[in-house]
């Protein structure tokens, strides 16, 4: 497998004891946001209920009405694990139509900054499994009336979420019913690409063995006896992770591993596995109906993981004065500019007519000198030469987009660029500098700040115009994805101040020392 796979994984509860809450009953879902020391930086997550359920434990909202029979008993609980590119509220969201149906406590963290679930070989200070399988868990079963049966205690994944079978299989003690979705099976065919570049390491010889360790289909091959939980394993027929999960079905074979297996149609997308949703629901719940009744999993393990501080926003970042002293130093023709490639301009320039459909906007586009994990500051400056006919004072609009390398937008940044009256007919250059800050000591921890400082046709600057990837954020989570910074600059005729015809003649990108 290639580092191809990458597009595809980044497309990217139940009933116990036949006791359901009436369908129409409904739903309590609290979001958390919390520091965590397993992760070493905040952590975003859903819990979710019926409102039949009601909580327990210190910190606890009041019960929902009618709960008061529900006292002293415990309810099986389900972690949903996300793809790479989803938020904490996408599996939330997919679950939120069937949880009614089922007794059930559900669990949705978010992605967790392409950690990929597991407690990081090349950053230490990355545990993720441990916050998934101690600290989480301990959470959970401390402030909800969770049950602490391995055989009441659930965990599903879509696309990289397949990472379920991995902890799964590593903590046999945890976990009764496990289900697999559209699952990214084998970490090998990422190796260096998605995130795992930081995580595990670029690929080489001397990584490949780290990832051989955590791929979910060299686990399987390393099985040695029954699979220490029930398994649901199920795939969309056009798929472009159905190759991996029939590698993982092959090697469970080659054990006599007994399991569930289901093709349905349907892409790698949430269009699939929104439909999917319920009946992993229900699986679930059969699993842990049996397990009731046949006695099977009855272990619990004991919950002792780490506290999780619980916040109430996530912390607010802002520009360095450094960051501030460059992006409203004079314009000066300053050595060691280095020209960036510039695109979207037509040959002929940009016309724009606010009341021409086809002429409302120009976009413009360039790779910016910002990658990495490493704090660092990068200042560049866009000159963008206008025309218009019409003497007056007039204002283009103007919309930044920063995204990372696999065209996620981290942040946007609007502004108006202010025309100056003159002779008709006449061309001015619109001058703006952008500063893009990587803040200590990373971007998943610290945060990535942006700025627009605009110039008027005298030099002098106004306050720039912030934009921000807080810590814990999804925006700041999708960094690692890719990390590399692209922009786009969306300029159109808006706003009161407008000007109704205008066009764009040329656009210079420069990056400063």
């Amino acid at each position: 497998m290639k580092v191809r796979l990458a597009a595809m994984v980044l497309a990217a509860a139940a009933a116990a004891g036949g006791h359901a809450p009436a369908a129409s009953a409904p739903n309590v879902w609290k979001k958390y946001i919390v520091e965590s020391a397993s992760t070493g930086k905040i952590e975003r997550f859903w819990v979710g209920h019926p409102a039949s359920i009601g909580p327990a434990g210190a910190g606890a909202a009041a019960p929902a009405p009618g709960a008061a029979a529900e006292a002293g008993r415990r309810h099986p609980v389900i972690y949903f694990l996300p793809g790479l590119l989803d938020s904490d509220d996408t599996w939330q969201g997919a679950i939120e139509p069937h949880l009614s149906k089922y007794d059930v406590i559900a669990v949705c963290p978010a992605v967790g900054g392409a950690a990929w679930y597991m407690n990081s070989p090349a950053q230490p200070w990355m545990r993720w499994g441990d916050f998934l399988t101690e600290d989480l868990r301990a959470f959970v079963e401390s402030r909800y009336p969770a049950a602490r049966e391995k055989g009441r205690r659930g965990i599903a994944g879509i696309s990289a979420g397949a990472q379920a079978f991995y902890h799964a299989l590593a903590r046999p003690d945890l976990y009764g019913s496990v289900s697999v979705i559209s699952g990214a099976c084998d970490l090998r065919g990422y190796a260096g690409a998605v995130g795992l570049d930081l995580w595990i390491g670029p690929r080489s010889p001397e990584s490949l063995p780290l990832y051989a360790e955590r791929s979910c289909v060299a686990a399987a091959g390393r099985l040695a006896g029954p699979l220490p939980f029930d398994l649901f394993l199920d795939c969309g027929d056009k798929d472009g992770a159905l190759p991996q999960m029939e590698a993982l079905r092959k090697a469970l074979d080659s054990k006599g591993a007994k399991y569930r297996w289901f093709v349905g149609q349907g892409v790698h997308d949430w269009s699939y596995w929104k439909g999917r949703a319920d009946a992993h629901l229900a699986w679930h719940a059969e699993q842990f109906a049996r397990n009731a009744r046949e006695g099977r999993f009855t272990e619990a393990a004991p919950a002792k993981g780490a506290e999780l501080k619980v916040i109430t926003a996530l912390p607010d970042i802002s520009l360095s004065p450094q960051a501030r002293e460059r992006l409203r130093a004079a314009w000066t023709s300053a050595a060691g500019l280095r020209p960036e490639v510039i695109t979207g301009l037509p040959k002929d320039g940009g016309p724009l007519a606010a009341a021409d459909p086809r002429y409302k906007e120009v976009k413009l586009a360039a790779a910016l000198d910002v990658h990495g994990h490493k704090p660092a500051l990068s200042v560049c400056r866009l000159t963008v030469r206008v025309g218009t006919p019409v003497p007056r004072e007039g204002a283009l609009a103007l919309r930044l987009s920063l995204r990372n390398g696999r065209g996620m937008e981290l942040m946007a940044i609007p502004a108006a660029l202010t025309v100056p009256a003159g002779q008709e007919d006449r061309r001015v250059d619109l001058k703006m500098r952008l500063a893009v800050e990587i803040k200590e000591p990373d971007p998943l921890r610290g945060g990535i700040v942006a700025a627009i400082q605009a110039f008027d046709a005298g030099g002098a600057a106004g306050e720039p115009i912030v934009a921000k990837a807080r810590p814990g954020s999804v925006e700041a989570e999708r960094w690692p994805v890719a990390p590399r910074m692209h922009a786009e600059w969306v300029l159109s005729l808006a706003g009161e101040r407008a000007l109704p015809v205008a066009a764009i003649y040329d656009a210079r990108l420069e990056a400063e020392p």
